[in-house]
């Protein structure tokens, strides 16, 4: 059902199917610690059983309604001073994929994407460094696609937004164009300003009034600069002045 693709400069071209498995980013791990892999290998499962999301938390999706898998990169041209690069080229690359269907789609610092305010994808990075250099990373990537409910009111499916029901190796393809299409861009040195820029623009709370909490204080500001590391520059609006802000450090009230 998922065949490796051959339109693509990088990823796709070899792709590993497990019918069922805990988790494919440790799949793609144990490969990359055997050495067996060459750049923009695929491990796609159609039941992930014990799936990992940001924070530590659990991604969960119905078993064959979705699209779980993870790619093996070897970003080793990219300095470690600017890794978080490779997480908003991927957002942007999976943004680009789900606004074919639904108009309303944001980057929901620092990998999320969220459709029509709901989240639709969740992005797992997890590199391997060597001296200065990433030496391999795997990206872990869930989109939900054709699940129609959800225990968590605040997520969503393409399907459930469209009304539609989508043929997923078809929609893997696309989506590993759009993977291939933007990583591409980063390995042949397109300018880093403007993916930093294309990032900002498209992320959830640039120019919009949000609440979120930080260090048990409930706050309103906007999202207004994303440091090269990563960071996120929240202009406050309820009093003074802004505030920076780094994972586990926030969390959005709406």
């Amino acid at each position: 059902m998922y065949n490796s693709i051959q339109d693509t400069l990088i990823i796709g071209k070899k792709v590993i199917y497990l019918p069922t498995c805990h988790s494919t980013n440790d799949i793609a791990a144990e490969i990359v610690h055997a050495g067996l892999f060459d750049e923009g290998t695929i491990v796609i499962t159609d039941n992930q059983v014990k799936g990992r999301g940001q924070r530590g938390t659990e991604w969960v999706a119905n078993p064959g309604q979705n699209l779980t898998f993870s790619v093996i990169l070897t970003p080793v041209f990219l300095p470690v001073a600017d890794q978080f690069l490779l997480s908003q080229i991927v957002a942007l690359a999976i943004r680009a994929y789900v606004n074919k269907y639904v108009p309303d789609v944001k980057v929901k610092w620092p990998n999320d994407i969220h459709a029509n305010g709901k989240k639709v994808c969740g992005v797992l990075i997890e590199n391997a460094i060597q001296g200065s250099k990433i030496s391999t990373s795997i990206v872990g990537i869930g989109i939900n696609v054709n699940q129609q409910s959800f225990t968590n009111a605040q997520a969503t499916s393409i399907g459930q937004e469209t009304g539609e029901q989508y043929t997923l190796g078809e929609e893997f393809h696309k989506v590993l164009r759009c993977l291939d299409m933007f990583y591409a861009d980063l390995k042949s040195k397109i300018s880093h300003d403007r993916i930093r820029t294309d990032y900002l623009t498209n992320l959830y709370g640039y120019n919009q009034s949000i609440t979120f909490r930080h260090q048990n204080r409930i706050l309103t500001g906007t999202v207004n600069k994303v440091t090269e590391q990563g960071k996120l520059i929240m202009q406050l609006l309820s009093e003074t002045g802004t505030i920076e802000v780094g994972l586990k450090e926030i969390e959005w009230l709406n």
